[in-house]
């Protein structure tokens, strides 16, 4: 369903060149993107957690672009069928998953620069065109600040939502994750990437 769903989406990337990229990785990583978990212990740590977690953020920035018309659909498909793509490298498998030496000392956010480097190369795509631009752009900036990874800050609008729907689906998930764990009326654990709070389980029927 998660393939159905993106391959579907790509066909809506309207600018060739974006939807020349996105193919051309996915064609690459297809087995590892729809197996591979998004992270290790914090958000969607799960088998094909990656794939789930691009397709959620997908829906939102589908919801999201009918109600703000001034967003361009396609960077926003393309930036976020990308953003994680590289967590392939960056962790060793589905199952009990760590970093690999890759992971720990690049990081998925300069990998995917790297891998998006690497296609325009085998496709011909000229690095110096403003779209090709705007794409490494929106990846490189998806982690918002400079201290949370990203070598740049948000400078367009399309990278500055993905970045807000990034977050909004890591926390729905961590969040979601922690209260399943506790009853009603109760705390759960401190969730260390939410500024290590504790979320309350309200009981709402009574």
């Amino acid at each position: 369903e998660l393939r159905d769903y993106l391959s579907q989406m790509i066909f809506k990337i309207e600018n060739p060149v974006w939807q020349r990229v996105v193919r051309a990785l996915y064609a690459k990583y297809d087995k590892e993107f729809y197996s591979y978990p998004a992270a290790k212990t914090n958000h969607h740590a799960f088998e094909a957690g990656l794939a789930f977690h691009t397709a959620t953020m997908v829906r939102l920035a589908n919801a999201i672009g009918e109600i703000y018309p001034q967003l361009n659909k396609s960077l926003l498909y393309a930036g976020i069928m990308l953003h994680d793509l590289a967590k392939v490298l960056e962790l060793t498998g589905p199952e009990q998953t760590e970093y690999t030496v890759r992971g720990n000392l690049i990081g998925h956010i300069a990998l995917i620069d790297e891998e998006m480097t690497k296609v325009l190369v085998e496709l011909k795509i000229e690095d110096t065109k403003e779209d090709v631009i705007i794409l490494r752009h929106v990846l490189l900036s998806h982690h918002g600040l400079l201290e949370y990874g990203s070598p740049v800050r948000p400078k367009i609008m399309e990278a500055e939502i993905i970045h807000m729907i990034d977050n909004l689906d890591a926390e729905m998930m961590m969040m979601t994750s922690a209260l399943a764990l506790v009853g009603e009326g109760e705390m759960t654990n401190r969730i260390f990437a939410m500024d290590n709070r504790s979320f309350y389980k309200p009981n709402f029927d009574k």
